[in-house]
């Protein structure tokens, strides 16, 4: 799950460049929020709550000048969702 999560998010399969807003380690960047922090921005932190952001998208940011378009602006199918959600919960730590 993590492999094919790890190439979603760094647009290797998918199409969607998670990397390029929320960094290579999903540290953040001035364009997207750190997705390692105990603080999520528009997730309660559940599974179901990240992949509802990666679906939907945030169109209008709290902090951050670009909206994350839906789907990461990719055509990502419902696998290719589910792995890039299971890799933020990865990277956030418990």
């Amino acid at each position: 799950m993590i492999l094919l999560g790890r190439r979603v998010y760094r647009g290797r399969v998918g199409g969607a460049p998670c990397s390029g807003c929320h960094g290579g380690t999903g540290q953040g960047s001035p364009l997207g929020p750190d997705l390692t922090g105990k603080q999520l921005l528009w997730s309660d932190g559940s599974y179901e709550g990240i992949k509802k952001t990666i679906v939907e998208g945030v169109a209008q940011p709290k902090k951050y000048r670009s909206p994350m378009p839906e789907m990461g602006g990719a055509q990502l199918t419902p696998e290719q969702v589910s792995r890039g959600g299971g890799l933020c919960l990865e990277l956030e730590p418990r």
